[in-house]
């Protein structure tokens, strides 16, 4: 979910910046930022929902948490902590992820070895 939030806050970001570059009417920028704001609470909120899967799958995982999030907020722009924290996030459960498969695919190599086929006649 935080990745389909992400996807769309960023091309909603570069729309707005999009239609800035090309000075769009004085009333559809305001507005257009307006929304670009409404997309910043979820993918934040989404942001630290997997943080907190992470830390209970891999609490030496390097994520980034409530409080970063609130900090990152207050001292950057809401639009720079919806570009940055989620995309560290969605890396990190990537490389936790990848981890797991491949230890999946070591597990099961290992467990067939052991195994022997016996030729039917």
């Amino acid at each position: 979910m935080l990745l389909k939030a992400y996807i769309f806050h960023v091309c909603w970001f570069f729309s707005t910046c999009a239609s800035a570059a090309t000075e769009t009417s004085q009333v559809a920028l305001p507005f257009l930022l307006l929304l670009t704001l409404i997309t910043v609470p979820p993918v934040l909120i989404y942001t630290v929902s997997v943080h907190r899967v992470c830390d209970l799958i891999d609490p030496s995982a390097r994520s980034v948490g409530l409080v970063s999030v609130i900090l990152f907020t207050i001292f950057l722009t809401p639009f720079e902590s919806g570009l940055v924290l989620p995309l560290k996030n969605l890396w990190v459960s990537r490389c936790i992820l990848k981890a797991w498969d491949i230890a999946l695919k070591s597990q099961c190599c290992l467990s067939s070895r052991g195994r022997t086929r016996r030729r039917s006649p």
